[in-house]
Parts: structure tokens; sequence; C-alpha cells
């Protein structure tokens, strides 16, 4: 929820001022930590919320006091904001220096997901809340506790998807991390560890949504079929929301290539297609046609790693998982797909020097054809002579 006050509101005003005087007056003034403690009471979120999200300022005077007052937000804080806003800033500074003692936090707010199950939208937001440290304990500094918490959510994707979202959301540039030209050891094991959990995530969500899939396909009944039918959204939103971090982290879309690249050259275009082949793989099984449309265009700005490689996945994207879900009666298909064609005729002719290849270009090219796209039609009326 959303927490604000007004101009009235002395009693937000007042503990404002006794947290603002803690930093340089608590160790010497037990009464303002009394205060601060005494405001973690107040009825009105608004005034907790000042003391939640900068409880640090008491640790001068007393650490486990404020351990203390932030295991108690942690079980009976009953305001999602308040809550979050204690876990994403306060007990964040502390992520480095007592990792212990904020996973201890965690687990009890972990335990409590249910209570806010009700409350429209509060679990999903604490939910981010969890992602986020997630990727912070587990991938940043690789403690396995959040690891296995990832494993257990990711199973679920239904009741989990924002944590799964969250975890990688937070960590679109920790994919590339190892690419970097001045990449260190710790960029490159958080990169491995990033990449780790995505593939978690990413394996379950698959399974679920090719077993909706059959479910569709099948003689169950209306329950079973609505049930599968939610499964599948869930799955397939990780699966698209996934996809989405690798495809604008790498700079593939258009608009982020003027920013810098995360994968600047050829060389780094390769080593990513041979790190994140299992991930490619598993995002080519996707059922949705918007994930395989991103898909294509990563692979499309991979080419200069691979070119072979690249050609023989997007024959692969478009004529197994792309045709089943009608990929080729989508307008942005048939640009993304002549584009690549245009591509490989321009730069990487060579690669059709293969017969097979050649079969595979035309194979692709008549699947759009076939369906009336007209620039897919000229290309293959005039492949011939384009590749002489």
């Amino acid at each position: 929820m959303s927490i604000g006050w007004g101009t009235s509101s002395v009693r937000v005003y007042a503990a404002e001022a006794w947290v603002s005087l803690a930093p340089r007056f608590a160790a010497e003034h037990a009464t303002i930590v009394d205060n601060i403690d005494a405001i973690l009471n107040d009825p009105v979120p608004a005034v907790r919320l000042q003391a939640a999200r900068n409880l640090q300022v008491i640790s001068v005077a007393g650490r486990e006091k404020m351990w203390s007052m932030g295991e108690r937000i942690a079980e009976t804080e009953t305001s999602d904001g308040v809550l979050t806003s204690y876990l994403n800033h306060s007990l964040l500074r502390f992520s480095h220096a007592e990792p212990e003692r904020c996973e201890a936090i965690l687990a009890m707010v972990r335990r409590r997901l249910a209570e806010f199950a009700s409350s429209g939208g509060a679990q999903n937001r604490i939910q981010e809340s969890l992602g986020n440290w997630v990727a912070q304990l587990f991938a940043g500094q690789g403690r396995p506790l959040l690891g296995d918490w990832l494993r257990e959510w990711a199973a679920d994707p239904e009741e989990n998807g924002d944590v799964l979202n969250s975890y990688c959301s937070s960590l679109r540039s920790a994919f590339f991390g190892r690419y970097a030209p001045d990449a260190e050891t710790g960029d490159r094991d958080m990169c491995d560890r990033a990449q780790s959990g995505m593939e978690t995530i990413l394996a379950p969500a698959i399974r679920l949504s090719s077993g909706a899939q059959w479910v569709f396909r099948s003689d169950a009944t209306e329950d079973e079929k609505e049930a599968a039918g939610r499964a599948y959204k869930a799955a397939e939103r990780v699966i698209h929301h996934a996809m989405n971090q690798l495809y604008f982290g790498s700079g593939a879309h258009a608009d982020d290539r003027d920013g810098g690249l995360s994968l600047a050259d050829d060389d780094a275009k390769g080593r990513f297609l041979t790190d994140y082949a299992e991930i490619l793989a598993l995002l080519r099984q996707s059922h949705e046609p918007a994930t395989l449309h991103h898909l294509i265009e990563l692979y499309e700005f991979l080419i200069p790693g691979d070119p072979v490689a690249v050609f023989i996945a997007i024959h692969s994207v478009l004529l197994g998982r792309g045709a089943e879900e009608g990929y080729q009666f989508e307008s942005l298909g048939t640009t993304a797909v002549v584009k690549v064609v245009k591509r490989y005729i321009a730069d990487h002719r060579d690669v059709f020097e293969d017969p097979r290849h050649r079969e595979m270009l035309v194979e692709i090219l008549q699947l759009f054809a076939e369906v009336g796209w007209t620039d897919a039609l000229k290309l293959l009326y005039d492949l011939p002579d384009l590749l002489r």
C-alpha cells in the first residue's frame, strides 16, 4: 500500500524529528531509542514508517536493540508498506556486514507471506522485496539459503511469480557481468550464480507450461482446464519476464544500443551463446509468440558471435514451437524474419554454401510466404539470384 500524510500529521513529523536526532545523540540519550521503539507501536502506519525505514540510526546506541526492533517489525507489522520499507532500506544496509541476521529477519517475513494474501497486492509487494534479497544474498554474495528458497518458489510460479520476476529484474546487468572488458573474479562469480538462478526459475516454468498444454488438449474437466489455464499464464509470464532481461540487458533492443552494449563485440556474443546455451534452449520451448519474438530478435543481435549456430537455432524456433503457436501469422514475426534473412544474405552468405542450410532457409521463407506475407514471398522468389 502507498503510505501518505499531510501537513497536519503532527505525530509523523515528531517521529521524523526523533529519527533525525538519533545519529548524533542516541548513544548519550537513551530516551531517543525509547521513543523510536514507541514509534513502532503507533497505530498509524505513516508514523511507524519513519522509524522502520531508518532503523539503522540507532545502531550506534544499541545494535542488539536495533535487531530486536527489526524482528518485531518482521513478526508483527501489518502494513506491507512499512514492512517492505524496512526490508528495502534499513535492513539492506546490513546485507554485507551481518547477512546471517538479515536472513533470520527474512525467514520471519517469509513465514508470514500468507497473512498478506488478501490485502490488495500486499503479498506481491513483499514478494518483490524478497526477490531483491535473493538477488543480493544468493547471486551477489553466494549465500546458499536464499538459493534454496528460490528453488522452492520456482516450483510454483502461480503462487510466487512476483518473487521470481523480481529476482530476474534485479540482476539484468549481472547476467552479463562476465563479458565486461574489466570484469573481475567477483563479477564473473556473480554472473554464474545469477545465471544458475535463472535456469532454476525457467526449468520448472517450462515443464508447467507444457503440462498445461497437454491438459488443454485432453479430455480433462472444465475445472481442470481452468486450473491449467491459470498455471499456464503464470508460468509463461515468468518465462517472458526472464526472456526480457536477456533481450533488453544484452543491448539487442534497438533503443538500448546507444547507451553501451553488455555484449560489445563478436567474441562476447559467441561466449554468451555458449554460456547460455541451456537457458536459450529452454526459452525456445515457450508457447508464447511474444516470448519467441524477443528470442528471435536476440538471436539476430547475436549472429556475429556464431552465424551458423544462430541460424540453426532460429530455424529450430520458427519451424518448431513458433510454427506450432502461429508465430508465422504475426506481422512482427515476418518483419523480424525478413530482417534476419536479409542480414544473412548481406553479411554471412557463406552459411548457405552448405546445401542443408539452403534448404532450411527455403523452409523458413516458405512458412511465412504460405500465409500470405509478400516480403517473405518476394525473398523466396528472388533467393536464387540473391545467393548466386
